[in-house]
């Protein structure tokens, strides 16, 4: 009977501490998705032209691919908690400040500053996650994450439009900057005892990488997915508008419905039916969803390929979160997180920038075109990869997927 007590007690999934997470991490993502359908408008408000979008969009990532290994070696020596707070309140004073940029050059700072917050935040939000989930609930609890941001994507890029065609850019800034810096305020209330792991008993925080090697091929594997989302950000409002698409802020809303509900499930069937058969699937749905963007021509593809996306993303995010934290020691969890979101900085902004001169000269469909091509590559990469043995860790000679079998390890992080 206790043996059975304890069992349950190390399987609890839902604690205020999670809660509180879940919705730092809602309100994060309910600011930075706001910006989806605002931000390339803005680009030409301020006299900007198309290629300029994908320089302000890129210079966000500029500053996260730069800070956000730090920011993993922070989570852990500072603490979760705190790390949480100074992201999010960072992100949300830099979305207010866009206000006071009066021509394209000067967004590009204020992106930038985002981009330090966005690069910490959610470093120390699944971090989180993944030091309160026991480990045989771990995929199951990075999905509940990404239900709660999926959430903030479905109404938060249609308010932001919405706000934007009633009152201007200014109060859309607003909002979305309010959205983060209440997040910030969630953000105190966690538990730094419960959700902070205690250094390593003789360990040196010298010896906690920048860049976690366990981290790397899921890294790899993801930013074939990120890579997809450059055009989506830079330029679908474009596309919309070009096409009579409607309402740009519809796509996020059904992708993120369609996330939703995916992911009501696929965290579970990546526990127990293996991560692989969850991520290939999904990149390769994401992947028909790119293609099908390249070619619509009218509201019914555009919204099928959201839906394709959405679907695809809802099996790829707790999956490939849950693989990458496997594969590393306890210590290493905020490293490996960090490791895994710079694909979002590669990929996302870093392919904005290369894509911005393609779209100038080609037109911004073909960069749907090519975005496609590049899950179905990262699916056939993981393929081919993911035949090989989990690397060793440094720390010990013990690896992630040892320390995921015993429960006891991940009780003493908690």
């Amino acid at each position: 009977m206790q043996n059975t007590s304890v069992s349950q007690q190390q399987d609890r999934l839902w604690t205020v501490d999670y809660v509180l997470n879940l919705l730092v991490g809602h309100f994060l993502f309910a600011s930075y998705t706001a910006l989806f359908t605002i931000v390339p408008l803005f680009v030409i408000h301020q006299g900007g032209e198309t290629w300029h979008i994908g320089i302000v969009i890129g210079s966000f990532g500029v500053s996260g691919l730069l800070i956000r290994p730090f920011g993993g070696r922070w989570v852990y020596t500072l603490g979760a908690k705190k790390i949480a707070f100074v992201g999010l309140a960072i992100f949300g004073v830099a979305t207010i400040l866009h206000i006071f940029a009066f021509n394209v050059w000067l967004i590009i700072p204020a992106r930038m500053l985002q981009g330090v917050g966005l690069a910490i935040g959610p470093v120390a939000t699944s971090t989180i996650v993944a030091n309160l989930a026991p480990d045989r609930r771990r995929g199951e609890a990075m999905a509940h994450m990404g239900l709660a941001i999926g959430v903030a994507s479905l109404y938060s890029p249609v308010l932001a439009f919405w706000l934007f065609s009633e009152f201007g850019f200014s109060v859309t800034f607003i909002y979305a900057g309010a959205a983060s810096i209440l997040g910030a305020v969630f953000a105190l209330g966690i538990s730094a005892a419960r959700t902070d792991i205690p250094a390593v008993s003789g360990g040196s925080t010298a010896k906690i990488p920048l860049i976690s090697r366990g981290a790397l091929f899921p890294t790899f594997v993801f930013l074939s997915y990120t890579v997809s989302t450059a055009p989506v950000n830079s330029f679908l409002p474009l596309l919309a508008e070009d096409r009579e698409l409607g309402n740009p802020g519809l796509y996020f809303s059904v992708y993120a419905f369609t996330q939703i509900f995916v992911m009501m499930f696929s965290g579970t069937m990546a526990d127990r039916m293996g991560n692989a058969r969850v991520i290939v699937p999904g990149l390769l749905i994401v992947g028909v969803g790119m293609f099908l963007l390249w070619g619509a021509q009218n509201q019914l593809i555009f919204l099928t390929a959201a839906v394709l996306a959405g679907t695809g993303f809802g099996f790829i995010q707790p999956a490939m979160q849950a693989l990458t934290i496997a594969r590393v020691p306890v210590r290493e969890r905020s490293s490996a997180v960090a490791t895994l979101q710079a694909a979002w900085d590669l990929g996302g902004s870093g392919g904005a920038f290369i894509i911005g001169p393609i779209a100038g000269v080609m037109g911004v469909a073909v960069t749907f075109g090519m975005a496609g091509g590049a899950t179905v590559f990262g699916a056939l990469g993981f393929i081919a990869g993911d035949r090989r043995s989990p690397p060793k860790s440094n720390a010990g000679g013990q690896s992630g997927e040892e320390f995921a079998g015993h429960p006891e390890s991940n009780e003493k992080g908690d």
